[in-house]
């Protein structure tokens, strides 16, 4: 009985969650420091660069991110 609902539901939730996930992907860009990439995941934004773990430690703009 209910099937249907939830199935509705699920899809509005993944619609959502994959939206935001695009919308913090442009944020990303546009803050990220030169050299650093964001790209959209299944499981959320991924960042791509050289020495990614070594720059956040030192640098400013990246140290309100966090790593997983």
């Amino acid at each position: 009985m209910f099937e249907r609902a939830m199935e509705r539901a699920r899809m509005a939730a993944t619609g959502r969650a994959q939206a935001r996930v695009l919308e913090l992907t442009e944020r990303m860009r546009a803050e990220l420091p030169r050299g650093v990439a964001a790209e959209a995941a299944a499981g959320g934004v991924r960042l791509k660069g050289r020495n990614l773990r070594r720059r956040f430690a030192l640098e400013p703009a990246l140290r309100w991110m966090q790593f997983k």
